[in-house]
């Protein structure tokens, strides 16, 4: 059996399936109401969990934000450091690209109906996913499973980005990492999502960095 592998963010892999280009997508969040009004036959597997950590420069000399701080960075209402008790010094706000399943989930959950700025640098992640490295002074969010130690990850509202504390609900920045099918999946697609959440296929989630769900 040969099988192909394209990207192109959760938008894509929503899309795919739901047109019936693909056997599975992948999306890094939840459905838009407008998708599962345009693909009603998507079946959802969820395989894991993430956390999105807020990073920083290690420049920065800042350590806790609140997630109305990040909203108001992120949208350009807060544009200095100096703002949130950090250095005289402007902030960078730098994105993921539209159709990113993490810019789509720090959105929904951090951004709520408030748009990121405008101002704000936008990088693909193309495998390598720390762009705040690049600039001092700059922020940028993060899948958990791309934190090292090249970025300082900040603690939201007093709670550690940390595996342990999405685990215990404490930490306010999670998504789902899901599989799609259109309908129920043939034999062969069920037999990989039934790999993908024993506990061979949880074992590898853990070793990613995600979080397993069992």
């Amino acid at each position: 059996m040969e099988i192909d592998v394209q990207g192109g963010g959760s938008r894509v892999g929503v899309e795919s399936v739901g047109e019936g280009a693909g056997d599975v997508g992948m999306a890094s969040r939840d459905f838009k109401p407008s998708e599962s009004d345009a693909y009603p036959d998507l079946q959802v597997h969820t395989i894991a969990r993430d956390g999105i950590a807020i990073v920083v420069n290690h420049s920065v000399p800042v350590d806790d934000l609140s997630v109305d701080q990040v909203r108001a960075i992120f949208a350009g209402e807060i544009t200095n450091w100096q703002e949130v008790g950090g250095h005289d010094a402007p902030i960078i706000v730098v994105s993921r690209e539209e159709g990113s399943g993490t810019r789509g989930a720090f959105e929904e959950i951090v951004m709520g109906e408030t748009p990121i700025t405008d101002t704000a640098i936008i990088r693909p992640c193309s495998g390598w996913c720390n762009p705040v490295v690049t600039y001092d002074d700059s922020i940028g969010f993060l899948s958990f499973g791309y934190l090292d130690d090249s970025v300082k990850p900040l603690s939201i509202d007093g709670v550690a980005p940390t595996v342990g504390n999405v685990r215990n609900g404490t930490y306010p920045i999670i998504r789902p990492l899901n599989l799609l099918t259109s309908g129920e999946p043939g034999e062969a697609v069920k037999a990989w999502l039934e790999f993908a959440l024993s506990e061979e296929g949880q074992a590898i989630v853990t070793e990613e960095g995600y979080i397993p769900m069992r």
